[in-house]
């Protein structure tokens, strides 16, 4: 569908269209093959459309009268499980998107309420697709709490001793939810930084603040991402330090208690010999007098390491 933005939004056939009036496309994949020579885009970038490869990153290429583009968008819900691509031409008077993959008609929605953001009356090509790119974000800062708070979780119940087996599996979920957004961004960054330069000069030289202010906001969103990372990193570190330090308690106890048995070990040992001549084994209180040498062995070691805070 195509639409002709003047004083309100004016749906058009392609027959209608006219390069000198803002006009804004909304198409699918089978659409732009029919139609990209209209616009004279080169069959290259409808070949990219057409690349089925999961890529992580997009990309963005200048050409002799307009930009292109494809973007493999998060969907903040399903996130992993659900993603976006769409491929965009950015020309003098035009701004087209070719639907690649929508599975929750995301991008139409997108679209259109970046629309009702819009004063018909004062629109521009730049404001357009500011409008558009700006929607991409929404609810990333909402997002990153979410993570910093499950982040900040963990961390708490390291700190309390509360350390669940499947931290690694939930601490690597993170990790991987947050590649998966720098990637984004990293893109987003790209689209921006080209469309900022203005190199084919097809942007009004005032109106490129719109794409600064774009990149800007990416790039914050970009450092949160690291930022967390880190965070992930350290937490996961201070994991590692919980476990090794309840690993050397547990060494320790059980260090102690060999050594509290060791002089047990050596009285059996020595009275286990059972020599003619020894005193103790005919005299009537041998027996008891054992017994109370190892509870007063046993009692001396207990005291000794409660001293040194073994204990």
């Amino acid at each position: 569908m195509f639409y002709q933005l003047k004083d309100r939004l004016c749906p058009i056939t392609i027959k209608e269209y006219d390069p000198s009036i803002l006009t804004l496309g909304i198409i699918s994949l089978k659409e732009l093959t029919e139609c990209y020579t209209v616009f004279g885009f080169s069959q290259t970038t409808v070949m990219e459309c057409q690349d089925i490869t999961r890529k992580l990153h997009g990309i963005m290429g200048i050409y002799d009268d307009y930009h292109f583009g494809i973007i493999t968008a998060i969907d903040t819900k399903y996130f992993i499980h659900l993603e976006d691509r769409i491929g965009i031409y950015t020309k003098e008077n035009l701004f087209l998107i070719v639907i690649i993959k929508d599975q929750d008609n995301s991008i139409h929605m997108d679209l259109f309420e970046s629309l009702d953001q819009i004063n018909f009356t004062k629109i521009s090509l730049e404001r357009l697709i500011y409008g558009f790119l700006e929607r991409l974000l929404l609810n990333n800062y909402t997002l990153l709490e979410e993570i910093e708070d499950s982040i900040s979780e963990f961390e708490d119940s390291i700190d309390d001793n509360r350390l669940s087996k499947d931290f690694y599996h939930e601490i690597t979920k993170v990790r991987k939810r947050l590649l998966l957004l720098d990637n984004y961004y990293e893109q987003l960054i790209l689209i921006g930084e080209e469309l900022r330069d203005n190199s084919i000069g097809i942007f009004e030289e005032g109106r490129l603040r719109y794409f600064k202010l774009f990149t800007d906001r990416v790039i914050r969103l970009s450092n949160n991402v690291k930022k967390l990372d880190d965070y992930s990193i350290h937490v996961r570190d201070a994991y590692h330090a919980r476990m090794d330090y309840n690993l050397n308690n547990i060494m320790k106890l059980f260090t102690v208690i060999t050594t509290i048995f060791l002089p047990l070990t050596l009285i059996v040992g020595w009275y286990g010999m059972n020599f003619n001549n020894m005193p103790e084994l005919s005299w009537q209180f041998g027996y008891p007098f054992v017994i109370i040498l190892s509870i007063v062995v046993v009692i001396v070691n207990i005291l000794y390491f409660k001293r040194k805070k073994f204990l």
